[in-house]
């Protein structure tokens, strides 16, 4: 008679907490400024909006309408925290971002920032250095974001940010 498979427990492996190593969602250092600076911003961004609040950014953001290709999007939590990726609409990445896996610019402003861009299957996404582009910028949850296609050749994408706290 064949022995009964024993199946193994998925999943990470816990560690017994060291106060001594420096969590990885905080700055790096024993600065506990730079620690207290980070948190701030964090729970700057974390929002509780009414719906009327986020209507009227949504509506401000419609009302905008670039002339080149551009695509929106209302900041969702898992678009913003430490870890976390953008996902670009698909038929905006198949139409113009289609191969592109490298760095592109993020412009907001006058100043553009380098953010890691990656393409596969159809799909596109923000990761390496978006997370550093929206803290700087303070884009918080349900912000809208409108992102204009400025540049082909360098893959410049301006941005326009439609922020709640702005009409409240």
């Amino acid at each position: 008679m064949a022995t009964p498979k024993i199946l193994k427990k998925r999943g990470r492996i816990k560690k017994n907490p060291n106060p001594e190593e420096v969590n990885s969602s905080t700055p790096r250092g024993d600065d506990s400024e730079n620690r207290s600076k980070f948190y701030e911003s964090a729970s700057a961004r974390m929002r509780t909006v009414t719906a009327e609040e986020r209507e009227r950014a949504i509506t401000a953001a419609k009302t905008y309408e670039p002339t080149n290709p551009f695509f929106r999007v209302v900041m969702r939590p898992s678009y913003l925290y430490r870890g976390c990726i953008m996902y670009l609409p698909s038929g905006f990445a198949e139409k113009y971002l289609s191969g592109i896996s490298s760095f592109i610019k993020i412009q907001l402003g006058e100043k553009q920032w380098p953010v890691r861009c990656l393409y596969k299957a159809g799909r596109a996404k923000f990761s390496q250095w978006w997370y550093e582009f929206t803290l700087e910028n303070n884009i918080g949850e349900v912000d809208v974001c409108v992102f204009e296609l400025l540049s082909t050749r360098d893959f410049v994408l301006k941005v326009t940010a439609f922020r709640v706290n702005q009409y409240v």
